[in-house]
């Protein structure tokens, strides 16, 4: 068996000024068998010019910052199992073709990366309420 080993078989440079990399994250698990996994991988700076005048108002910069981290990472992980070697490329293809057509646009819009990390923030937000609700409560 061998580990996954990460290779990028595309970098796709989006109109949100953002680079999308394509992974290849396939591995063997058989003599002639993988485990096909395609994964859509976006890094985000957070910074000041991602975000509205109005979001800003409501959330500092600092504050995002404080619980998101210096950058936000957006994943889309597509996995086929118990792929013949012989189809193994072109299953990957077709997951990349796929993802092409139904989620790039979306990772491509303007307004995507602050939505992202808008959707971050509020979830370790969440996370934090609720461990500090258990915390009080024990």
């Amino acid at each position: 068996m061998e580990e996954k080993e990460e290779i990028i078989v595309k970098t796709i440079p989006l109109a949100n000024d953002h680079t999308l990399e394509l992974l290849d994250l396939s591995k063997k698990i058989s003599d002639d068998a993988f485990q096909v996994n395609m994964t859509a991988r976006l890094i985000i700076p957070v910074k000041e010019t991602l975000f509205s005048p109005e979001t800003l108002a409501e959330y500092s910069l600092e504050k995002i910052i404080s619980k998101v981290g210096p950058t936000a990472t957006f994943k889309h992980e597509k996995i086929r199992n118990f792929i013949m070697s012989p189809d193994k490329d072109t299953v990957f293809t077709h997951l990349v073709d796929t993802f092409m057509e139904t989620l790039l646009p979306y990772v491509s819009k303007p307004s995507f990366a602050e939505k992202f990390i808008l959707k971050m923030y509020r979830e370790k937000d969440k996370e934090h309420k609720l461990i500090n609700l258990s915390k009080d409560n024990n």
